[in-house]
């Protein structure tokens, strides 16, 4: 199919917030940012209301960015909770997008559908258009769940629902972009040439994350979704083991952005360590005031463990971390190593191992100039790897390609 690739309209399907509101909202703002910045005109579509928190702001069906991407509520603008609005919000959103598919198929030639995390039932319906009409798909994949976390009979349906569009929906695209080796191997053993894959490991503004003189308030910070399977405990478990031997404190910027907060359990587990009044939550806030907080710090810290889920990943905040010209510090998990080299960029500590992170944060205090320059190093890598702009050419080449 012949295609005149500066007149491609590209139009994105997600259930997942945007162009705000956790970290898949922020790889999508750059992406479809970057797109724009290239010439690209892109329309997202949503599958699902905004989920951020309590949210009173009123909220639009149709909307535009600030960089003027257009995108579309094709359910409730808000996500509900009850049971019964989620169906009806499910069912709209359903009778929106049998409506926007025909026009797409209309225009074809001139189409590319882009996806990123839709629920089962419309992405069969917006993969079979394009596998049959020979609209030019692109999946985005960024990580694999984890089946040990999908407890109870809702929980597993949506377990199946991954694997399904993960195995037999996500093959059926024309390109694949993923975050990861690991991802990308697992589809190469699936038969899908190594050529329709592109490996981009996450995308950063690093602009907006240039850090500014503020007062450091916080020996360690952490931002994201304090879940226990995100390692927190761990950290926890490290700054118990130093707060006898050297004055330490903990940031901990985030929560659940929908549904039931995290921080009351998290805050027992810590009264429990003895680390009350060393662990401070933020909350959840809004991005211009996460730098605010991770600029108070002296050391970023991500300690994930290692598992399925975060060999398969790569987490935006490494590098909205080090955007921040701070030093961070990182367990070995997934492939961070393969990126930045320890003690030179980055300073890693073992997964699952509070001792191994408490030496390291001990370390790190005690070595100020080294930590400033690693911090510095760790800057410059992960702009090579990860500023959005230069990451979005290699990534509409890889597409004009397919």
């Amino acid at each position: 199919m012949d295609r005149n690739y500066n007149d491609q309209e590209y139009i994105l399907f997600t259930s997942t917030n945007f162009p705000s509101g956790g970290a898949g909202a922020s790889y999508l703002n750059l992406f479809c940012k970057g797109m724009m910045l290239h010439g690209r005109l892109v329309r997202v579509y949503l599958t699902k209301g905004y989920a951020f928190g309590i949210n009173s702001k009123k909220t639009l069906r149709k909307n535009k960015t600030s960089d003027e991407v257009s995108y579309t509520y094709m359910g409730l603008t808000k996500r509900p909770q009850i049971s019964f609005l989620k169906l009806i919000d499910d069912f709209l959103s359903l009778c929106y997008l049998l409506f926007v598919l025909p026009s797409i198929v209309w225009k074809r030639k001139r189409i590319t559908i882009l996806v990123y995390h839709t629920d089962l039932l419309p992405s069969i319906l917006i993969y079979l258009t394009a596998y049959i009409f020979r609209v030019r798909l692109i999946t985005l994949v960024p990580e694999y769940f984890n089946k040990v976390n999908f407890s109870g009979f809702i929980k597993k349906l949506q377990w199946h629902s991954f694997i399904f569009r993960f195995d037999h929906l996500n093959p059926l695209s024309d390109g694949l972009i993923v975050f990861s080796n690991y991802l990308r191997d697992i589809y190469v053993k699936k038969g899908i040439e190594e050529d329709r894959i592109f490996v981009q490991p996450n995308l950063t503004d690093f602009e907006f994350w240039n850090s500014f003189q503020i007062k450091e308030k916080y020996t360690i910070g952490y931002s994201g979704t304090p879940g226990k399977k995100d390692g927190l405990v761990d950290l926890f478990k490290a700054i118990s083991l130093l707060k006898n031997k050297m004055p330490i404190s903990l940031i901990v910027v985030g929560d659940s952005t929908f549904g039931k907060s995290l921080i009351p359990e998290l805050e027992i587990i810590c009264k429990q360590m003895g680390i009350g009044s060393s662990v401070h939550f933020a909350g959840l806030v809004e991005y211009d005031q996460v730098k605010i907080y991770l600029s108070q710090c002296k050391i970023l810290a991500i300690t994930r463990p290692r598992n399925i889920q975060t060999d398969a990943g790569f987490p935006t905040k490494l590098g909205e971390y080090m955007a921040l010209k701070k030093p961070v510090l990182a367990t070995d998990f997934g492939e961070v190593e393969e990126y930045f080299t320890d003690g030179k960029e980055i300073v890693i500590a073992k997964c699952n191992d509070p001792e191994s992170i408490a030496d390291k944060i001990r370390w790190m205090l005690n070595s100020e100039d080294l930590k400033n320059t690693i911090a510095i190093n760790g800057c410059n890598k992960a702009h090579k790897l990860l500023e959005y702009n230069t990451s979005m050419t290699r990534i509409i080449n890889f597409i004009n390609g397919i």
